[in-house]
């Protein structure tokens, strides 16, 4: 009596069949992977505008000081040519007579711009969170720092600086590679 008893209630009590089961398992799987998926794009994203925002602090100081310190220079001393002249390097000389040389310069971690001075004094004008370098690595080989000047006669010479900033290493995907590109002309004032 008691085995029919069971047996009847086993057969009264419905369950889930095993289609119904691989379609639920599917159905939270595929949620679980779009959930996840938003997650790592939010954070991707996140990062990579920190990065952005980096490089775009760094590429307009940079600026800054190289615009303020050639308008403000007496001479520029690199040579400029008949037609555009460019270089990788820039050197000017203050109004007390000393020689400031912009280049690119490699502190072993990422191509730098840098300020060098009549002793060779380095000072770095970006961090090393960012690098000149066009293949992320941390030489001035592939620098994209560039200056272009044209000689007038009895013009002040405009200078134009041109550089592409980016974090130091050779990612490749698209959440892996930031860089911003910068240009100004400068006058020299005196």
């Amino acid at each position: 009596m008691e085995i029919t008893n069971y047996m009847t209630r086993l057969q009264n009590s419905r369950g889930f069949t095993l289609m119904e089961i691989l379609i639920s398992v599917g159905i939270l799987a595929t949620v679980g992977i779009l959930i996840v998926q938003v997650m790592f794009t939010t954070t991707n994203v996140n990062t990579k505008s920190v990065l952005l925002a980096d490089i775009k602090q760094n590429g307009e100081f940079a600026m800054d000081v190289m615009s303020r310190q050639i308008r403000g220079a007496a001479t520029i001393e690199t040579t400029c040519g008949i037609e555009d002249t460019t270089t990788s390097s820039v050197t000017i000389r203050t109004l007390e007579n000393a020689t400031t040389t912009f280049l690119c310069h490699s502190d072993g971690i990422a191509a730098r711009i840098a300020s060098m001075d009549a002793q060779a004094n380095i000072s770095y004008v970006t961090g090393n969170s960012v690098t000149l370098s066009a293949s992320g690595l941390a030489t001035c080989d592939d620098s994209t720092l560039s200056f272009s000047c044209l000689f007038a006669i009895g013009i002040t010479q405009p200078v134009t600086i041109q550089f592409t900033l980016r974090q130091p290493g050779t990612g490749t995907g698209i959440y892996d590679v930031s860089q911003r590109s910068f240009t100004n002309t400068v006058n020299v004032r005196n």
